[in-house]
């Protein structure tokens, strides 16, 4: 398997900061891989809410598909953090987002994720398509990918 290279700070578009608890950290002294998740989950979710996507009962709602994370730098619970995210592609359906761990101040992420939702009708739990108001919207984290 090859392992993937680390998206700079630049290729993303929107930044939160995410304040590290003290359950975030094992034994070890570091933040579980476990909690990158939860953090990227948290981070899709605040971007949908604070842009009105998904949120009413008459539109979609979105499940997650797909989640997976790599690793590069370790954080502890002292650093300061923020999760970048960004989304790939756009389908009929489905959103692919690019998300991030960074240690402020630093370019390259700790972690890298990437989290694909795919709407749903909230009736029938059936795949539905994306609305031309949400599209716009994400329209704006859309990035180019190589």
């Amino acid at each position: 398997m090859t392992r993937p290279l680390p998206r700079m700070r630049d290729q993303y578009r929107f930044f939160r900061p995410i304040d590290l608890r003290w359950n975030d950290v094992d034994r070890f002294g570091h933040v579980n891989n476990a909690v990158f998740f939860e953090f990227f989950d948290t981070t899709v979710n605040a971007w949908l809410a604070e842009n009105g996507i998904f949120q009413e009962d008459y539109d979609p709602m979105c499940v997650v598909v797909r989640h997976a994370c790599d690793y590069f730098l370790e954080v502890k619970p002292s650093d300061k953090v923020e999760v970048a995210l960004a989304i790939e592609t756009i389908g009929t359906s489905s959103l692919t987002y690019l998300s991030a761990l960074f240690r402020v101040g630093e370019d390259q992420p700790a972690a890298q994720g990437t989290y694909v939702h795919v709407a749903v009708d909230r009736t029938t739990r059936r795949p539905t398509p994306i609305g031309p108001k949400a599209i716009r919207i994400c329209e704006n984290l859309l990035i180019a990918t190589v």
